[in-house]
């Protein structure tokens, strides 16, 4: 199964997440910040989907899923926010939202089928 982008800058969640992901057979692939999360967008290395926590230190969420769109655009994303963070993205940005909080089984079940559903 692909690897999966996890773009969360907390540590715990993050943690939490590839465990949860792991679980479920897949391999993450972790940024905590937005500038890590775009070295691996416009590098090379095969993605099955993003997630990205609109809430990161160095850059809006929403700037590394517009990179994320132009870079890997029949990459599945999904947006992770809080209920005050309002969706700034265009609308022919398709992404998948996963309002916090979020039970980590109920997201890496989600990513498995996405991934397995395919562009």
């Amino acid at each position: 199964m692909p690897s999966v982008l996890l773009a969360e800058d907390e540590f715990l969640i993050r943690a939490v997440l590839v465990d949860a992901l792991g679980d479920v057979g897949v391999e993450c692939i972790e940024a905590s910040t937005g500038r890590e999360a775009l070295e691996v967008i416009e590098g090379d290395r095969p993605i099955g989907a993003i997630i990205v926590d609109i809430g990161l230190p160095d850059m809006s969420g929403e700037k590394v899923i517009e990179a994320a769109a132009r870079h890997r655009p029949d990459v599945p994303i999904i947006r992770c926010s809080g209920a005050s963070e309002p969706n700034a993205l265009s609308a022919s940005i398709k992404t998948h939202s996963f309002p916090k909080p979020y039970s980590a089984a109920e997201l890496s079940n989600f990513v498995v089928s996405l991934i397995r559903k395919g562009p």
